[in-house]
């Protein structure tokens, strides 16, 4: 497993020096940096990681960095090895849509990945987020998504090929197979408990005889494109320096979820997750949904990409797809065995029935 190190600011201040980190950052300030002992700041420690906001001085100007330090695990993830790879290889084709990557540098004191990057900061709790944001991040989403579609993405196939998951992998297919047999099971559970049951009760018919046709659900969404998806999008993940300005220069971080997977996946998450958290907007769901839907369909038509199946459609699609194939087996798994709070099983279920009548699934 390799030495697990005590993460302090003392840690970072002495490898900082005996590894000359200093150096790393002359391709960007033309000159060596000095690190601010003083600006040292911990954001996140756990224990795969520890994230820390550092600060650089250069010429008198004082410069936010990231320092994210992977700890060395008895076995890595396969979502810790996809981000660890973003940075290091990722990259060459992703940096227009993360913050700048200065230095990654592997077996740090042992095993450790030390990555520095630009300080973006992130949407949550800076603006009072609503549906309106979404205009100002779709069309940076659309080119992330135009820019590694289909053919775009097999120019850099190799860079990618060993260690991003693909939507229609082996290994992916069977993860299907499996959570569609794990959703079926604990939709079961879920029926003799007494508090769910009484939710689960009116849908149970008709989800039961949907997951039995699966696991694979609407192919015309994989058909329409797929492209390097960012698996992971809400507010805490989406940053820019520049909330008050009309326009936003928008990246996008914590790139665990990133995979080589139908673009219409990462629009549902931005838009019908975050809708199915926010009932307060329910009444304006379907104008919404529809507005974003034709904005992320007019920047993909300017980066070349055309839809052949109606854009609406597909995001239903997706949405359902979504459901079916994954989210409402978190949200079973979580009510039956109370690891979270499943908050929304009850808009997934309603979801899955109004969806499936639309799109005929029955």
């Amino acid at each position: 497993m390799g030495q697990t190190h005590n993460i302090d600011k003392r840690y970072i201040r002495r490898t900082w020096r005996k590894m000359g980190f200093a150096e790393s950052f002359k391709p960007y300030f033309g000159k060596r940096v000095t690190l601010n002992h003083r600006k040292m700041e911990c954001l996140k420690d756990s224990y795969k990681s520890s994230i820390w906001k550092l600060e650089i001085e250069h010429e008198q100007k004082r410069v936010p960095v990231i320092l994210k330090i992977s700890k060395p695990l008895k076995r890595d993830r396969p979502e810790s090895t996809v981000e660890k790879n973003i940075y290091r290889k990722g990259k060459k084709v992703l940096q227009p849509f993360m913050p700048l990557v200065y230095k990654t540098k592997r077996n740090v004191n042992g095993r450790e990945l030390w990555v520095f990057m630009e300080y973006v900061e992130p949407l949550e709790g800076r603006v009072r987020y609503n549906p309106d944001h979404f205009d100002k991040i779709i069309p940076t989403l659309a080119k992330l998504h135009s820019s590694t579609m289909n053919e775009r993405f097999k120019q850099h196939e190799r860079l990618f090929d060993d260690w991003l998951p693909q939507f229609n992998s082996f290994v992916m297919r069977e993860e299907r197979k499996n959570i569609n047999k794990l959703t079926l099971f604990y939709l079961d559970e879920a029926m003799k408990n007494n508090n769910l049951k009484e939710m689960i009760n009116p849908y149970y018919s008709l989800v039961k005889d949907l997951l039995q046709i699966g696991p694979e659900y609407f192919p015309e969404v994989t058909h329409e494109g797929c492209s390097i998806i960012h698996g992971d999008l809400h507010t805490a993940n989406i940053a820019t320096n520049n909330v008050k300005e009309k326009s936003w220069k928008i990246k996008f971080i914590d790139w665990e979820g990133a995979k080589y997977a139908p673009c219409w996946f990462d629009l549902v998450n931005l838009i019908g997750v975050f809708l199915a958290y926010r009932r307060e907007w329910g009444d304006q769901e379907e104008d919404i949904t529809r507005r974003c839907v034709q904005l992320y369909s007019n920047e993909m038509r300017k980066h070349g990409v055309i839809f052949q199946t109606d854009p609406l459609k597909l995001y239903q699609m997706a949405f359902a797809k979504r459901i079916l194939e994954k989210g409402l087996y978190l949200q079973l798994n979580w009510a039956v065995t109370g690891k979270k709070e499943a908050k929304l099983l009850p808009a997934y279920l309603e979801k899955i029935k109004v969806l499936g009548k639309k799109l005929e699934l029955y």
